[in-house]
């Protein structure tokens, strides 16, 4: 019986440290950000320079890319950081941390915690 409980204990401890392994961060081709994206069926836009520079806007509300809201971006492992820049003060704002999920050449899925959801932008060039 004590056997019995040494292997049972022996194989929970070990089924706990496997549940508590997180797999590796998932990466994600960076060179396949750049472009316009659009964001679902809204009239909401970014764009995604090479040099990590961008802006949005968003349309609905009479923006436009012209002067829609500058910010920069970095891609690492799946966080997707995006600073903005206030548009009076010029300076950086508090970074935005999205996780993307799947990134293809036509489509970005990314899970936003500001707003609790998944929001997916598809490239229109």
């Amino acid at each position: 019986m004590k056997k019995l409980l040494y292997y049972f204990g022996t194989f929970a401890v070990f089924a706990l440290f496997l549940a508590s392994c997180g797999g590796p961060n998932p990466t994600f081709d960076e060179s396949l950000i750049p472009g316009k994206w659009r964001v679902g069926n809204t009239q909401e836009f970014y764009i995604f320079n090479a040099n990590h520079t961008g802006v949005n806007w968003d349309e609905s509300d009479g923006g436009s890319e012209q002067f829609g809201t500058k910010l920069n971006w970095s891609l690492s492992d799946s966080d997707l950081t995006l600073t903005f820049i206030s548009q009076t003060t010029g300076q950086p704002l508090v970074p935005e941390i999205k996780i993307v999920q799947t990134l293809t050449a036509n489509s970005m899925t990314f899970w936003d915690s500001t707003t609790g959801r998944s929001t997916t932008l598809n490239k229109v060039e």
